[in-house]
């Protein structure tokens, strides 16, 4: 792919993202903060949290909204005193809060929706010239990471999961282009604290630092590791006065494999489908394509398994353990499956370019056809919902 057509995508996809976030801001006055997706709910029993301009939407928000309180809640008002649907969920995560939280406290919390905007997609676009350099040969693969429909839709809520990706990216080709360690283990520690999922990447590293006769920078892989679990004995030790208004455990959120999905269609006992839930099937499709690139080239993985190829399996194994054992929340939420396939892409992209294969070229292609979705869904499908300014 030469640099025309290169700059050329990144022009193309600057353009839709901008016209995304157009469409999305229109119903509510052009106003950026509709982007957090704050609930009235959340609103009224964390009132000194709420920036005074910010939309307040009546009937329901999304995750946003609580990276958002988490960030105003250490930077500026120094206090636990917040209240989000689950404390010990989402107080461990807490990569993008710091990341945005930080430049907001330095600029102000009014601005918090365009700097994480900001932050969102400065990390993104990096991470896709990393993904671009990663791959030696067919180079024009790196396109269809930087027209994800995962990442695209996961920034547009201002959650973590684009974040966590470009991270993730980021941080394999650190290690790739042996950059200072420092700096990896930057980016590695962030990853791990902006999702815990980021823990199974370091054992990895690790033995791909090892296998290189780099053994003090193998064993700092274990630094991530001890942030991780000083950060989850702090918030055991000093916890809020509310553990949130719908504590939630690891059980609550998971199922029998794809039992979540069957459930999704059902009622009170009664079958529903609607036309807008079609989009479930292609994410199943999708689902059920890795799998079988795995149960068919298994003896192959096993044949030309080494340290770098486990860097890339590793993400792709676990995002599809999460998929296969989600509850039935997850499938009925279009938002919610998007963001457990944004993990996935990048390291099928690295993976086809060393295994080429017929079910990883069809994964990109339904990835592709969502992305189209994801735009129509925008336009619309999406209903507008009842807000205020919170004065």
């Amino acid at each position: 792919m030469g640099k025309r057509w290169l700059w050329s995508s990144l022009l193309l996809f600057l353009l839709i993202s901008g016209f995304a976030i157009k469409a999305k801001i229109e119903p509510y006055q052009y106003q950026l903060s509709s982007l957090i997706g704050i609930w009235d709910g959340f609103a009224e029993v964390n009132p000194e949290l709420i920036n005074q301009g910010f939309v307040v939407f009546k009937d329901g928000g999304y995750d946003g909204q609580f990276f958002y309180l988490i960030a105003k809640s250490i930077f500026q008002e120094n206090h636990w005193g917040l209240v989000v649907d689950s404390y010990f969920f989402r107080m461990h995560r807490l990569g993008l809060s710091l990341a945005i939280g930080l430049p907001s406290y330095l600029f102000g919390f009014s601005y918090y929706p365009q700097i994480a905007i900001c932050v969102l997609w400065i990390a993104f676009l990096y991470s896709f010239f990393c993904l671009y350099q990663l791959l030696p040969d067919r180079k024009y693969l790196a396109l269809f990471y930087l027209f994800s429909p995962f990442t695209l839709n996961s920034n547009l809520l201002l959650v973590a999961d684009g974040f966590f990706t470009s991270l993730s990216i980021i941080s394999l080709y650190l290690l790739r282009k042996d950059r200072p360690i420092f700096i990896l283990l930057f980016f590695l520690t962030l990853t791990v604290v902006t999702r815990e999922l980021g823990i199974t990447l370091l054992p990895c590293y690790f033995f791909y630092l090892y296998n290189k006769e780099k053994k003090t920078h193998a064993f700092s892989m274990f630094f991530p590791i001890l942030v991780f679990i000083s950060l989850l004995i702090c918030l055991r030790l000093f916890p809020p006065t509310h553990l949130g208004t719908n504590p939630l455990d690891f059980k609550d959120m998971t199922d029998l494999p794809l039992f979540g999905f069957i459930k999704s269609f059902f009622d009170s006992g009664t079958f529903h489908f609607q036309l807008k839930e079609s989009p479930k099937f292609i994410f199943l499709l999708m689902l059920l394509l890795l799998s079988l690139f795995f149960i068919l080239n298994l003896k192959r993985i096993i044949t030309e398994i080494d340290a770098q190829l486990v860097i890339i399996l590793a993400p792709i194994l676990v995002s599809l353990g999460v998929i296969f054992i989600a509850e039935e929340g997850y499938w009925r939420s279009f938002d919610n499956l998007s963001r457990m396939f944004t993990w996935c892409l990048p390291n099928v992209i690295l993976l086809l370019e060393r295994i080429r294969s017929k079910w990883l070229s069809a994964f990109l292609f339904c990835s592709s056809s969502l992305f189209l979705f994801l735009l129509i869904r925008i336009l619309f499908i999406t209903p507008n919902k009842e807000f205020y300014l919170y004065l």
